[in-house]
């Protein structure tokens, strides 16, 4: 199973993980994680920048 990118609405902490977790490793609150994987051809790896 392929990771997805995870992005931390509050600080920006980016993850690779199959879901996202309850509490942020970086700013340790309890956040919304907005998948920002690349689904498109020539993305870099995994994350798409305009998320």
């Amino acid at each position: 199973m392929e990771k997805i990118s995870w992005k931390c609405s509050k600080c920006g902490y980016l993850l690779e993980e199959d879901k996202p977790p309850e509490t942020c490793p970086a700013c340790q609150e309890k956040c919304e994680f907005l998948n920002v994987t690349c689904y498109i051809p020539g993305c870099q790896p995994g994350v798409d920048d305009r998320l």
